[in-house]
């Protein structure tokens, strides 16, 4: 479904809730170019190229550095739900600011327990390697003890 900015914007929060138990969010952002408007608008099919000139040629002026300013299409997918929008040259950076702090927001949680469990398990080991050492010093203190007891 495609939404204003803003919709999109306020919609986004509400996906990573959904999912924030079970199930994720896939998030795409790509260049909107004219080709690709009127493929997605049309539903047209490609045009097969049989000549290697002409292939060559658009090629070239895909990959040309151009001034040309193109909208960015945003996507967020959910198992359920689909929403996108489009995003003019002119509002794309404060989009992407307002989009960067929801995403800190929403991925923020998860990052958290993923490294609080990391680092738990990593103390855990920690502690058990201490303990093996200190161990290892009293045994090795106690054969030393016996050793010169029974020498003596």
């Amino acid at each position: 479904m495609l939404l204003g900015n803003d919709e999109f914007l306020k919609a986004l929060p509400e996906l990573f809730a959904a999912t924030k138990e079970v199930g994720s969010v896939s998030l795409t952002t790509k260049r909107l170019d004219d080709y690709q408007r009127r493929a997605e608008g049309a539903k047209a099919k490609r045009k097969l190229v049989s000549d290697e000139d002409e292939a060559m040629r658009l090629l070239v002026d895909k990959l040309s550095l151009d001034e040309t300013e193109y909208a960015t299409l945003v996507r967020a997918v959910t198992e359920k739900r689909k929403i996108s929008t489009l995003v003019a040259p002119v509002d794309l950076d404060e989009f992407l600011a307002r989009y960067h702090g929801i995403l800190v927001n929403g991925v923020d949680s998860i990052k958290k327990k993923e490294r609080l469990r990391k680092k738990k398990a990593t103390i855990k080991r920690q502690a058990a390697l201490k303990a093996r050492a200190k161990l290892a010093k009293q045994q090795k203190q106690q054969a030393a003890g016996t050793t010169t007891a029974s020498s003596k």
